[in-house]
């Protein structure tokens, strides 16, 4: 075979269409449409600030820049940076995390952040963003189904660096999904693409990024179990006596107990691609 002939944004589309179908719950804007899942996401996340503050150095905003975010969630990270920089636009589809970050922005006393509700295929640059950014990221949030296309987009409006965090393996909720699907759906599970699809399609649009790995932490913690179930329950989209006894199966032999919570383990590796854009 011919690597060099290899079409990587098509191997994208294959995966995440696969991964669509396996999920059978719509595209990743439409979990997260409720307000009150949104505002979870974010309390969980501001439980880690350390994750945070990681990011924020990593990109190194000055007090002049302008950055944009895409797919921002709850404001995550939107809004931590919109207290460092000159401005932040945040692009986020989906309702409930739009609707939590203004609220967090609020909270803060933020004015220089531009949230806009759309996904970033239907993003018109002339129309809904700034001329240019100096930092444009996403974090984990590449769900895109013509990866290429999105990318250039980012790429037409910075005038400084692009910086792209994905995964770089089986994620700990992937993985989750794995070990139940079989017995939930009668089918295995397909995830989605990951960060080797992605190195492989920028090296394809001759772009050479800086490549750094990590593993980091993705427990999961709850109050008790009935809200650990009622969670997955949802997620998963059970319906049936039978899958309910799949499920509940599952989380009593996974679940940890620990000061009070139940604790569900689990680590995710990954994978920050970043390159400077000339002109």
């Amino acid at each position: 075979m011919n690597y060099n002939s290899i079409d990587w944004n098509e191997v994208w589309k294959q995966q995440y269409e696969i991964n669509i179908e396996a999920r059978g719950r719509g595209d990743c804007a439409t979990i997260w449409d409720s307000k009150k899942k949104a505002r979870e996401f974010l309390d969980r996340s501001n439980n880690n600030p350390g994750r945070i503050q990681g990011v924020i150095e990593i990109l190194k905003p000055k007090k002049q820049s302008s950055i944009l975010d895409v797919g921002a969630g709850p404001g995550t990270l939107a809004v931590p940076l919109a207290e460092v920089a000159g401005h932040v636009t945040a692009v986020e589809p989906s309702n409930g995390m739009a609707d939590v970050m203004i609220d967090y922005a609020a909270q803060k006393g933020i004015s220089n952040l531009d949230v806009v509700r759309k996904k970033w295929e239907d993003i018109d640059p002339d129309i809904d963003l700034r001329d240019s950014y100096d930092i444009v990221f996403a974090s984990h949030s590449l769900g895109m189904p013509d990866i290429k296309e999105s990318i250039e987009k980012m790429i037409a409006v910075a005038s400084g660096k692009v910086c792209l965090f994905w995964f770089g393996g089986i994620t700990a909720w992937e993985q989750r999904m794995i070990d139940l699907w079989p017995d939930l759906y009668g089918k295995e599970y397909s995830c989605g693409p990951k960060a080797d699809v992605l190195f492989n399609l920028l090296y394809s649009m001759d772009i050479y990024p800086n490549v750094e790995s990590g593993v980091f932490n993705n427990d999961s913690k709850y109050p008790d179990y009935d809200t650990a179930f009622q969670e997955f329950k949802d997620q998963y989209g059970i319906s049936t006596p039978k899958q309910e006894s799949v499920l509940n199966d599952y989380l009593k032999k996974s679940l940890k107990q620990e000061n009070g919570h139940y604790i569900l383990p689990g680590t995710t590796t990954g994978v920050r691609l970043w390159w400077d854009v000339e002109g």
